[in-house]
Formats: structure tokens, C-alpha cells, sequence
């Protein structure tokens, strides 16, 4: 099943232009696989109009928040913060503006009540801008 824009901004929680993804290509129980739009000048995160490649994790993020929502059958992500990234390799120093489309891949490595451990990378014209693991906490007080 896929999902465009609107169905991911009802599943992140970040809003217009926070929300980076555009489209999910492609999810079943471990993955998920987004697309994205390459950076402007006038994104969000860019900083002298680029976007460091330190903010690829986030994408990342996002398509892991989109995933969660989708296992669990909810319309919205479980209450969660992003608690650590660990082993990150920034093979770039920003994500190419005039890359055309961002893939943006994760893998559930693990999940339990707490929380979810998920290895990601994100790349652009088949070269790996960003890759590493990230863990997601979840909000106590947020869905069982």
C-alpha cells in the first residue's frame, strides 16, 4: 500500500513543511521505504540555503514514526521522543539539493512497550548520504 503526503502528515508529528517525507513506496512488518523530495533553499532545516546531512536521521524518523502508525492500525503515531542515534556514518557533508527524489529506508530491529531500535539510510541517486540506528522511546502515558 502506498501512501502520499497527506496520508504521512497525518502520521508524523511534524506538519507542513516539517514534514519531509512525500510518499511511502512500499511497508510490511520490519520495513518501510519513503521517498522525498531533494532540499530548496528554502527548507526548513537548510542553513545558508544547504542542508546538512546531519539532519538525514530525521527523515529517517519520520519514516519510522509512519511505519509504527501503520503496525499498529492508527491514523496517528504513538507518543514517542527519538532518545539516541547511534553508529550514524555522514558520507556526505549535505544532502543534494539537485539530487532528485530522496530514498529514505528503515528496518525494524527491534520493539517492545518502551520503545523500537530501527537501523535506516538515507541516499540519493543510489549513493548513501546517511546511515546508522536509531531508538524511539515511547510517551508512558501514550498507547499500549
Amino acid at each position: 500500500m502506498k501512501l502520499d503526503r497527506t496520508d504521512i502528515e497525518r502520521r508524523v508529528p511534524h506538519g507542513g513543511t516539517m514534514c519531509l517525507l512525500e510518499e511511502v513506496l512500499h511497508w510490511d512488518r520490519t520495513r518501510i521505504v519513503c521517498q522525498a523530495s531533494a532540499p530548496s533553499a528554502d527548507h526548513p532545516l537548510a542553513r545558508d540555503g544547504r542542508v546538512a546531512s546531519v539532519i538525514a536521521p530525521e527523515y529517517a524518523a519520520q519514516a519510522t514514526a509512519v511505519h509504527g502508525a501503520l503496525l499498529e492500525g492508527h491514523a496517528q503515531p504513538r507518543a514517542g521522543v527519538l532518545a539516541k542515534l547511534a553508529q550514524v556514518d555522514l558520507l556526505r557533508p549535505d544532502i543534494p539539493g539537485d539530487a532528485g527524489a530522496l530514498r529514505v529506508q528503515a528496518e525494524m530491529l527491534s520493539r517492545d512497550v518502551s520503545g523500537c531500535l530501527y537501523g535506516f539510510e538515507v541516499s540519493a541517486n543510489h549513493q548513501t548520504i546517511c546511515r546508522g540506528k536509531l531508538i524511539v522511546a515511547f510517551d508512558r502515558g501514550g498507547r499500549s
